[in-house]
């Protein structure tokens, strides 16, 4: 079972809570996923089975797009609603100057994670800085916004402004951090109160299915996720060499990007570029043989 799952995740798992369900569920030997989804968050989670783990890697540097309501007037300690809330304000939102708020963070390269997320910072990660109460430098990361929607106007709930968004955005990005500094520009505060991530790279919701309801008949195999691979057409010696890992040159293939070798009209591997016109296996299908 070599391939990749869409799965909408439910709120209240951990990402790593949905791939020990399906490692369990499809008695999987590994199992990953790209883009970590926090608990509270809903939405599309791929997940790579067995040997297409190896190839997340090729995945994580997709953008990411989300709906999420954003609630002003409240700070909490992991900037969304599920923390502790620990300030409340009265905010009086003027949609101008949202729209100008909206505009300056679109426009930002760097963004300062939250305090509670799982970067790493000397080597451990900032939200057991937080537990512990040390303090960290936590330094500006580069991520940037591709587009920033509004779907609503602004909208009073609970006697606070709310306003509904899409964002799409870089790997890296934090909604949390952004309320944040949205709050702040418009001189108080805010947290993400809502998150559910709607598309993933080439990836979307809609063909994702409740975690509860993945099935086999849902693998995507790893040709359908990744099309645009050269190939390489392999006789019994070419074969035998790949079966034993063997580093590739020019002169069987020249190119930029990770391609199949087919032996008899079956993938057995998958390479990638090491250097200069120089390949090594990134995945061998020994099954295949």
């Amino acid at each position: 079972m070599n391939g990749f799952l869409l799965v909408d995740k439910p709120a209240g798992w951990t990402s790593s809570d949905v791939v020990s369900y399906l490692k369990k569920k499809f008695n999987l030997h590994k199992c990953g996923h790209t883009g970590t989804l926090d608990p509270q968050v809903t939405g599309l989670l791929v997940v790579g089975c067995n040997q297409a783990t190896k190839l997340m890697k090729y995945l994580n540097e997709h953008d990411k797009e989300y709906l999420t309501t954003i609630c002003f007037g409240y700070d909490s300690t992991t900037l969304d609603w599920d923390g502790t809330i620990t300030e409340e304000l009265t905010m009086n939102v003027d949609q101008k100057a949202l729209d100008q708020a909206l505009a300056i963070l679109a426009a930002k390269t760097e963004q300062i994670p939250p305090l509670v997320s799982a970067i790493k910072v000397n080597g451990k990660k900032l939200y057991d800085y937080q537990r512990k109460n040390e303090s960290v430098s936590v330094l500006p990361r580069p991520v940037f916004i591709r587009k920033i929607e509004t779907l609503s106007d602004l909208y009073i709930e609970d006697g606070h402004a709310h306003i509904d968004l899409r964002i799409v955005c870089s790997k890296g990005f934090y909604v949390r951090a952004f309320a944040r500094d949205l709050g702040q520009l418009l001189g108080g505060k805010a947290i993400m109160k809502r998150l559910r991530r709607i598309q993933s790279g080439f990836f979307s919701l809609e063909d994702a299915k409740p975690l509860k309801e993945i099935t086999e008949d849902d693998l995507l195999p790893i040709q359908a996720v990744f099309p645009d691979f050269a190939t390489l057409y392999a006789d019994d010696f070419l074969a035998h060499l790949v079966y034993n890992g063997v580093v590739l040159d020019e002169r069987q293939i020249q190119t930029d990007k990770p391609f199949y070798i087919v032996h008899k009209n079956v993938i057995i591997a998958i390479y990638e570029v090491i250097g200069h016109n120089r390949y090594k296996p990134l995945v061998i299908f020994k099954e295949n043989r």
